[in-house]
C-alpha cells in the first residue's frame, strides 16, 4: 500500500509542472480585439485589401488593462493588401503590435467591388478562421469598405461600432434588414431565394477633424498606386485616410448568387421587408388626399406579416402575395365630419394606409423582378416547398429567366387599431 502510495505521488509531482496555469494565456492589452473587419477587391489588380478597427487598451500604473488615455484615439484602424484574403491578415500582422483575435468581431463591411466579384474569399476566411463569430452583422458599403471604417463620425463612436447600431435598429426605420453572415450563409443555400444586404452609406460633412476623438492612423500595407478612383462623395477625399463624415444605414444591395447586382433604395427596400414579412416598426405617410399635406395621414407600424402562396396554372407558376399591417394613427388633421373616427372614416384611413404600403411593395417588385432580375423576396423557394419535384426538374435551373414573367398579385389588410375615443381630428386653425 505504501508503495503504490509512493507511486502515485512520484506521478502526480512529474505531471504537475504540465497541469499548473493556462498555457496559452495572453495578457489583455496584448490583444487586438478586432470589433470590425472590411474587405475590398481591386478589379485591376486582382488583391484584395483587409481593413480592422479595434479600441485601443492601454497598460496602467497598476500593470492592469485600461481604455485610452485621456486625448488619445479610442481606436485603431489598420489596413493591408494581399493577394487573397489571408495574405492581407498576414500583412496585418506584420505591422499590428498585438495578437490578431477575431472573437469579438461585431460587423463584417463589404466593398461593392468585393461584393460583385470576390464576396465567397470572405467566406473562406470566416469558414477558416473558427474564432471568427458567424453571428455577426454583414453590410454592403458604397464604394470601399476601408473608406467606411475610417470615417470619424459626429457620434464620436467608431465606424464598427456605429454601423452595428444602426444595424440593430433598422426595422425603426424598415428602410433595411439586419443580415448575419450565417443568415447570409444560409440565403445562399437556399435554392430560390437570392440574399439581400444593408447598404452603408456616407454623406460628407465638414467637422475639422483637429481634437476629435478618433481614429489612429496606421502604416499601411502593400497599395496600389493606380487603384480605382473613389465612387461618389469618396472622390473628395483619400480614401485611405480618416475623414470626418456620418455614416448611414438604409437601402439594400441585392444579389444573385454572391454577386452584387444592383441597389434598392430604401421605399424597395421597405417593400422588400412587407413582402418577406420582416420586422417593420416604421412611420408611414399616406399620400395627400387633397391638394395640401393637410390631408395626409401619419401611422406607426405595429406589426407586419406576410404569407406567400404559389400555384402551378398549366405549367406556369403564379404567385398571390398576403400581406397583414397593424398601425396607430399617429396624426389626423381635417376640417369635416365627426370628431372621432368610426365607419367610413376609419374605412378610408385603412384604405390609405394599405395604398401606402402597396406602394412600397410594387416598388420593389418593380426593381426586382424588371430592373436586376433577381429573387430577392423568395418566390422561387416557395415554389420549391410546394413543388419540390417540378422545381428539381423544371425550373431550378431556368428560375431567372423564369423569375421576370410571373404573374403577381398582392392583397394588403390594414388594420388601424387606436380607433373610437381614443383617436381624435387635430385642428388648425
Amino acid at each position: 500500500m505504501r508503495k503504490r502510495l509512493i507511486g502515485l505521488l512520484t506521478v502526480y509531482l512529474l505531471l504537475s509542472p504540465t497541469l499548473s496555469g493556462c498555457w496559452d494565456y495572453v495578457e489583455y492589452e496584448d490583444l487586438a480585439q478586432i470589433t470590425a473587419l472590411g474587405s475590398d477587391y481591386n478589379p485591376q489588380t486582382n488583391e484584395i485589401t483587409i481593413t480592422i478597427q479595434y479600441p485601443s487598451i492601454k497598460r496602467t500604473k497598476s500593470g492592469g488593462a485600461g481604455g485610452a488615455e485621456t486625448g488619445a484615439p479610442e481606436w485603431v484602424v489598420h489596413s493591408a493588401t494581399g493577394q487573397n484574403t489571408f495574405d492581407a491578415m498576414s500583412k496585418l500582422q506584420e505591422i499590428v503590435p498585438q495578437r490578431l483575435f477575431y472573437g469579438y468581431i461585431k460587423v463584417f463591411i463589404v466593398g461593392e467591388e468585393m461584393a460583385r466579384y470576390k464576396l465567397w474569399d470572405l467566406f473562406a476566411l470566416v469558414d477558416r478562421t473558427p474564432v471568427m463569430r458567424s453571428s455577426a452583422y454583414i453590410a454592403v458599403a458604397e464604394g470601399t469598405a476601408e473608406y467606411a471604417i475610417k470615417t470619424i463620425d459626429p457620434s464620436q463612436l467608431s465606424a464598427g461600432d456605429k454601423i452595428h447600431k444602426l444595424i440593430q435598429l433598422i426595422p425603426e426605420s424598415g428602410s433595411a434588414s439586419a443580415v448575419t453572415m450565417n443568415e447570409l450563409l444560409e440565403d445562399l443555400a437556399i435554392g430560390g431565394l437570392e440574399p439581400s444586404i444593408p447598404l452603408i452609406s456616407i454623406e460628407a460633412t465638414t467637422d475639422n477633424l483637429s481634437g476629435k476623438t478618433g481614429q489612429k492612423q496606421s502604416g499601411e500595407g502593400k497599395k496600389d498606386e493606380k487603384a480605382q478612383e473613389p465612387q461618389g462623395k469618396q472622390a473628395t477625399t483619400d480614401p485611405h485616410k480618416e475623414h470626418p463624415g456620418t455614416l448611414r444605414i438604409g437601402g439594400m444591395a441585392a444579389f444573385h448568387g454572391d454577386k452584387l447586382v444592383g441597389r434598392l433604395d430604401d421605399r424597395e427596400s421597405r417593400g422588400v421587408n412587407f413582402i418577406r414579412g420582416k420586422k417593420i416598426h416604421a412611420y408611414k405617410v399616406s399620400e395627400a388626399a387633397g391638394e395640401t399635406a393637410v390631408d395626409q395621414l401619419y401611422f406607426r407600424i405595429l406589426e407586419s406579416k406576410s404569407a406567400i402562396k404559389v400555384r402551378l396554372e398549366n405549367g406556369r407558376p403564379t404567385v398571390a402575395v398576403t400581406i397583414g399591417v397593424k398601425a396607430d394613427l399617429r396624426k389626423y388633421y381635417g376640417h369635416e365630419g365627426a370628431d372621432f373616427l368610426f365607419g367610413e372614416a376609419l374605412d378610408h384611413i385603412e384604405e390609405k394606409l394599405a395604398e401606402s404600403v402597396r406602394g412600397d411593395v410594387e416598388a420593389a417588385l418593380k426593381r426586382g423582378q424588371g430592373e436586376l432580375r433577381t429573387d430577392i423576396f423568395g418566390f422561387g423557394f416557395a415554389l420549391y416547398r410546394k413543388y419540390p419535384r417540378a422545381w428539381k426538374e423544371e425550373f431550378l435551373e431556368q428560375w431567372r429567366d423564369i423569375f421576370p414573367d410571373i404573374p403577381v398579385t398582392v392583397q394588403i389588410n390594414a388594420k388601424v387599431v387606436n380607433v373610437g375615443i381614443t383617436t381624435r381630428k387635430l385642428y388648425i386653425k
